[in-house]
Parts: structure tokens; sequence; C-alpha cells
């Protein structure tokens, strides 16, 4: 079976502009964005914020947005799914607004993650704590209960979808790349988070977002870019069937 991608919004959130595109001003509200990959194996890459409420207590510098319908389970039925139809979720990377919901899929259903990424989302440096919730600032970050599969380095998940590693936006980043008879389909997540990361300069192909290592968010993107026919961003409503709900 020929694997196929299919990017749903699960709801936005408010952010300064230069999260996703460095030099940018001003507040946006950004997609939250979770890829459906349909093949040997059905696949949920990321699994969005968690309730709004919450977010606007733990994040109070990111107004959370989510209607009914774009709540989790709410996606997975409109495509035909229950969750516990789903054989693996991965995640990009253990940042807030990427991974909570994960009580939303049974024990049947394998979470992946770069080893990296959970080793220092475990214990990260204080500036970064807030990121991943961490337990130094006396939270349980959404994933600590859950049963994990750490993998390393680049790791087939089923016939034409392998998880590789993208570090840069965090230590521990994956992408998913999605290999189909019509090209190569990158889930990107904030590898490249917006369409305006990529110029149409070859002396400056890409422009920077968040990173907590530059050097490496460069190589990332750059290979990214270098493999995808087609290339889906992490925050981009241009790849959406769905409007911003709350500017």
């Amino acid at each position: 079976m020929t694997p196929t991608v299919t990017p749903r919004c699960a709801g936005s959130l408010t952010m300064d502009a230069s999260v996703l595109v460095e030099g940018r001003s001003g507040t946006i509200e950004a997609p939250s964005i979770v890829y459906l990959i349909e093949g040997e194996e059905t696949l949920l890459v990321d699994t969005s914020f968690g309730d709004p409420g919450l977010m606007a207590d733990r994040h109070p510098g990111y107004e959370c947005h989510r209607t009914a319908g774009q709540e989790l389970d709410a996606v997975l039925a409109d495509e035909g799914y229950d969750p516990a139809d789903v054989d693996g979720v991965v995640l990009s990377h253990l940042d807030w607004d990427h991974c909570y919901n994960l009580d939303t899929f049974g024990a049947d259903t394998d979470v992946y993650v770069q080893r990296r990424e959970l080793e220092y989302a475990i214990a990260p440096y204080p500036m970064h704590a807030e990121r991943y919730e961490a337990k130094s600032l006396g939270r349980e970050p959404p994933w600590l209960t859950v049963d994990l599969t750490p993998i390393e380095g680049e790791t087939e998940l089923c016939a034409g979808v392998t998880a590789v590693p993208t570090p840069g936006h965090t230590v521990g980043h994956q992408s998913v790349v999605v290999e189909a008879d019509a090209g190569t389909t990158v889930v990107a997540v904030d590898a490249v988070p917006t369409f305006d990361n990529v110029t149409d300069d070859p002396s400056a192909p890409i422009r920077r977002g968040l990173a907590m290592d530059e050097f490496a968010w460069r190589e990332s993107a750059l290979d990214v870019l270098d493999r995808a026919d087609r290339l889906l961003p992490g925050h981009e409503w241009g790849i959406l069937d769905a409007e911003p709900a709350g500017l």
C-alpha cells in the first residue's frame, strides 16, 4: 500500500511572529497541526497542545484556541478512525504544543520519540524548562507517564515511512519522510515551520525559526528541503483547510 499523508488542524495558538521566522514582528495565530499517515500502518505525527484553559495557566504568553471539531478524537473520526485504530504516534519533539492528548490512545499504540530528545527533556537547561514543562518547575509533562518507545537515528516505522533526526529546533527533533510513487513527502514539523522560512535566494535559501542550536537547525532545514518533493511544515495555514479561530 502506497502511504499517504493528510495534515489536519488540531487548534491554533498565538505567538510572536519571530518564533516562526526570525526578524518578523507582531502577534500571529499559528495552526497546531497533526499529520495522519495511512500505509501499511496507521500513524499520527504529533498530538497538539492540551486543554486551552490549562494552557492559559501554564503558558500565558500563548493564547490557545480549539473548536470541537479540532479535538484529536474528532479529527480522527472525521478521517474514519477511532484512536484504537492508530498503530503508532510519532512525536516530532517534546515542546508542550506538540505532545499533549496522549491519553487518547491505548496501550496498543506505540509512541515514538528520539532517545536524544527524551533524555534532554527529562532534565533540560533552565532556559528550556518552560518549553518542556519540566519537573524542575513543579510540573508533570504530558508524556511522563506514557510508555514511550525511544528510537535512535533514522528508523523505518513501516514500509515507505521513516523517522529522520532533524535537530536544531530542539536537541532531538525528528521529521518523517514518506516515500510514494508520486514523490517524497517530508513532514518537517519545526525543522521548517512555515513556507516563509524558505526563500528564492540560492545564497540564503532559508530563514531561521526558533532554535536551540542555530547551526543544527540550518543543516536540518537544508536536508529537509533537499529530500522533499512535498513539504509539510509545522505551523503553516497553507497546507490546511482551516482558518485562525482567535485573531
